[in-house]
C-alpha cells in the first residue's frame, strides 16, 4: 500500500494522489467521496482535489448522473455494501431507540410534574373555596354589624335628643320654681 505524506491545504496534490486514494478506496469496497478522500490525504482546501477527483470519476465511469444497480456489482461489493447498509440502519436504529427512550423518560417525567402540578392545583381550588367561604360568613358578619353600628347610632341620636329635651325641661322646671310667683294665665 502506498504511503502518503501529508500536503497541508493541498499543497503538491497531483492528479496521481487523487486517482490512487479513490482506487484504493473502491478496491476496499468504500465510495470514493471528495470529502474521503480529502480526509485521507488530510487536505482542507478541496479545490484542486476536486477537480482531479471529477477527472478521475469521468475517466473511471463514475459520472454522478449515471447510477448502478447493486446487483450489477461485484458478490464482495454487493457483500461490503449490505454491511454497510445494515451497520447504517442498525446505528440510525440504536439512535432512535436511545432518543424514544429519552423523549419517555421526558414525558414520564413531565407527566409525575402535570400529576404534582394538578394535586397543588387542586388543593389550591379547596383553599380557595374555603377562603370565599370565610370570606361570605365575614362578609355577612361585617353587614350585621354594620346594622348594629347603624341601629346604635340612631339609639344614640335619639337618646341625646331625649337628654337635650329632658335638659330643656329642667331648665324651664327651675325657672319656674325659681320664681316667686307663678305665672298665670288670663290675668288676676
Amino acid at each position: 500500500m502506498r504511503q502518503f505524506k501529508v500536503k497541508p491545504n493541498g499543497e503538491n496534490i497531483d492528479f496521481n494522489d487523487v486517482a490512487a486514494v479513490a482506487d484504493r478506496m473502491v478496491w476496499t469496497g468504500r465510495l470514493p467521496t471528495l470529502e474521503a478522500i480529502c480526509e485521507e490525504l488530510n487536505v482542507r482546501n478541496t479545490d484542486k482535489v476536486g477537480q482531479y477527483f471529477a477527472l478521475w470519476r469521468t475517466g473511471h465511469g463514475h459520472n454522478q448522473s449515471e447510477k448502478t444497480h447493486i446487483a450489477d456489482l461485484p458478490p464482495e461489493l454487493q457483500h461490503l455494501l449490505a454491511e454497510a447498509f445494515e451497520r447504517r440502519v442498525a446505528s440510525l436504529t440504536a439512535k432512535l431507540n436511545a432518543e424514544s427512550a429519552e423523549i419517555q423518560i421526558d414525558r414520564d417525567r413531565l407527566v409525575k410534574i402535570n400529576e404534582q402540578q394538578a394535586a397543588q392545583i387542586t388543593a389550591l381550588m379547596r383553599a380557595l373555596g374555603d377562603a370565599e367561604a370565610k370570606i361570605a360568613n365575614q362578609e355577612k358578619r361585617i353587614a350585621g354589624l354594620r346594622k348594629e353600628i347603624a341601629a346604635e347610632r340612631d339609639a344614640h341620636v335619639k337618646t341625646e335628643q331625649r337628654i337635650r329635651d329632658a335638659m330643656q325641661e329642667l331648665t324651664r322646671v327651675e325657672h319656674t320654681l325659681e320664681s316667686p310667683f307663678p305665672e298665670t294665665s288670663g290675668g288676676a
